[in-house]
């Protein structure tokens, strides 16, 4: 998405960068809003996007999906929103983007499996 919005990368270190896109779910939550022309999401979208990208599995079950959703709660939004990446309310389950340029950059010209999971 890279918009106006996008933080500086200045706002974050080497070992948040690298804490950020270590995991493939914050990967896909920051490449979701970069593919796409909204800066806002739901949850559901973002589970989805998540189950149907990367994960091997043909028919995810409900359950796999939850653990999803859960991860996102517990882990992978907060840790964002910590960064001040994106700022999320669980009550409505939305995602709000605000964005970093150099996230954003390094996982279109890095491969993924250089960020250790």
């Amino acid at each position: 998405m890279s918009t106006p919005q996008s933080t500086s990368s200045g706002n974050l270190s080497k070992e948040q960068v690298v804490g950020l896109l270590g995991h493939e779910q914050r990967r896909a939550i920051i490449t979701y809003f970069d593919q796409k022309t909204t800066d806002r999401a739901s949850v559901d979208d973002l589970v989805e996007y998540i189950v149907s990208s990367g994960l091997k599995r043909k028919n995810p079950s409900a359950e796999h999906r939850e653990r999803v959703r859960i991860g996102l709660f517990h882990n992978h939004l907060p840790r964002l929103a910590d960064a001040g990446v994106l700022e999320y309310d669980q009550r409505s389950e939305t995602v709000r983007y605000w964005g970093d340029s150099r996230l954003e950059t390094l996982l279109k010209v890095a491969p993924s499996d250089e960020y250790p999971i």
